[in-house]
């Protein structure tokens, strides 16, 4: 076993020496305590989970409130206290030259041990208080408590908190109140603050880029308090100097001592996000590209090959009647060849200027839905003429649209379906609501892609996406995204 000791300053040569002639400056006339008075104390003291000695000047024990190790209170009681410890030279004079201030100053003292062999590391705080007679010392108390959890403790906080120091992502230690208590350097930087700036601050005015964003912060926030699991956040926060920018991350809660906390983990999203919308951009341009050429190229060809086809099947007829039955299966054939062309044109561009915007979209995926699925989906609106919507987000509401119809059936089994679309003031708002059997509580955190899917895309559109389990059955999910004031690639959204 190795044991060190740490005393409060440094020693010195005299203090080394003095430590030896401890003895010389006590009462040695100290006779031990009461019988019956030691016997009161250790009631008083035994369920004190610190070890109290009192010894002599010598350091012999003549009173322990328990055992320490495998020696027994009895068996202390008469042994020199520094017995206690191995022969080290390291220890023994630190320890000596602590005793010898508490004689020579008649005042107290405090250092720590440590105890380490193969199987254990201890940490025990000593403290040691004399007791006088006739002006003198006479004997001295031992307080020894065992703090190696509470040294572990702050250890593995110390660690924690270099960790968190050296974390590339921003990390906020936010109160219950709402006020940021603790940032790392990392998340001063995300808000172009300096360090310690943003201690005491409201975290939700991190977030007030807009009344969106600021609704988007206390919806996480309220999740999070409800169901007391970590929730993803995905919003605008705004710098120190004012620029608006993209973070990501997560929100949680947790309990230091008895009081509750919120930990937020950021990291900065802006060219992620601006990624992912190049990259979307350029696929609905693509799909764009193949629906227009299947509609007006391919299409088109077929759809001047089937009158062709009419004009000489008039004459075929004619001079071969047999071959009327197969003419009319040809005609039949490219029609419905004419027929699928469309159909994929308006599955991989479902959204086209030229071809109505979003409304007729939307129209035809309730007509589709009611020929695919045998359900009753009504398409309604309430729409300004002067509102204008962007192409991409156009797109972004048709496709979750589709993906709400599609769970309604195959998820809610649904016989009703409706979808509304809104002009509000500077806003658009998409409603899909069934009669189904409503979406399950935990859908959100679940192995399915559909609603993630819906979430990212109305995330990707500037929006807001809610799904709502209604009563006393069915779902309702609601999209709301910003409207553009630009009529420069607009969606056609029509009078109602």
């Amino acid at each position: 076993m190795n044991v060190s000791a740490q005393i409060p300053s440094t020693l010195s040569a005299q203090e080394v020496v003095q430590s030896d002639n401890v003895v010389s400056s006590c009462d040695t006339e100290f006779n031990g305590l009461d019988t019956e008075f030691a016997l009161k104390l250790r009631q008083v003291t035994e369920a004190s989970s610190d070890l109290l000695i009192i010894t002599d000047c010598d350091l012999i024990v003549v009173f322990a409130n328990h055992g320490f190790g495998a020696i027994s209170a009895r068996d202390l009681e008469g042994r020199c206290l520094t017995d206690l410890l191995p022969v080290n030279a390291q220890v023994h004079p630190p320890v000596m030259v602590a005793v010898n201030r508490v004689v020579m100053n008649c005042t107290s003292s405090r250092f720590s041990v440590e105890e380490t062999n193969a199987t254990v590391n201890r940490h025990y705080d000593v403290r040691v208080s004399p007791i006088c007679q006739n002006g003198r010392v006479g004997a001295l108390t031992f307080n020894i408590t065992d703090i190696t959890e509470h040294m572990r403790a702050q250890r593995a906080i110390s660690m924690q908190s270099r960790m968190i120091e050296s974390m590339l992502e921003g990390v906020a230690l936010i109160s219950k109140a709402g006020a940021i208590e603790i940032t790392n350097p990392a998340f001063d930087a995300l808000f172009a603050c300096q360090r310690g700036d943003l201690i005491g601050e409201e975290a939700s005015a991190l977030f007030a880029a807009s009344s969106d964003d600021l609704s988007g912060w206390r919806s996480v926030l309220a999740q999070v308090e409800r169901t007391a699991h970590s929730a993803q956040l995905d919003v605008h926060a705004r710098k120190r100097n004012g620029t608006v920018f993209d973070v990501s991350g997560v929100l949680s809660r947790f309990e230091i001592a008895g009081r509750e906390y919120l930990l937020l983990v950021l990291q900065d999203a802006s060219k992620q996000r601006a990624l992912e919308r190049a990259l979307i951009e350029a696929v609905n341009r693509e799909q764009y590209r193949i629906g227009n050429d299947l509609h007006d190229g391919l299409g088109q060809e077929l759809t001047g090959i089937a009158l062709m086809l009419r004009s000489v099947a008039a004459r075929v007829t004619q001079e071969y009647p047999v071959a009327c039955g197969d003419m009319e299966e040809i005609s039949r054939l490219l029609s419905n060849a004419v027929e699928s062309t469309r159909a994929l044109a308006r599955g991989l561009s479902p959204v086209n200027l030229e071809r109505g915007g979003l409304t007729d979209a939307l129209d035809g995926l309730a007509a589709h839905a009611r020929d695919l699925y045998g359900i009753e989906v009504v398409c309604t609106r309430q729409m300004r003429s002067t509102l204008s919507l962007e192409a991409e987000v156009a797109n972004h509401l048709y496709r979750i649209a589709q993906e709400a119809v599609t769970n309604a059936v195959r998820h809610g089994n649904a016989t009703r379906v409706s979808i509304h679309l809104a002009g509000l003031q500077r806003k658009v708002r998409l409603a899909i609501s069934d009669d189904g059997v409503g979406i399950a509580d935990n859908a959100a955190s679940g192995p399915g892609m559909g609603l993630k899917i819906m979430q990212y895309r109305a995330r990707i559109a500037h929006g807001e996406l809610k799904v709502e389990r209604l009563q006393p059955r069915g779902t309702r999910v609601l999209c709301e995204c910003a409207v553009s004031n630009r009529a420069k690639r607009a969606a056609g959204l029509a009078r109602a």
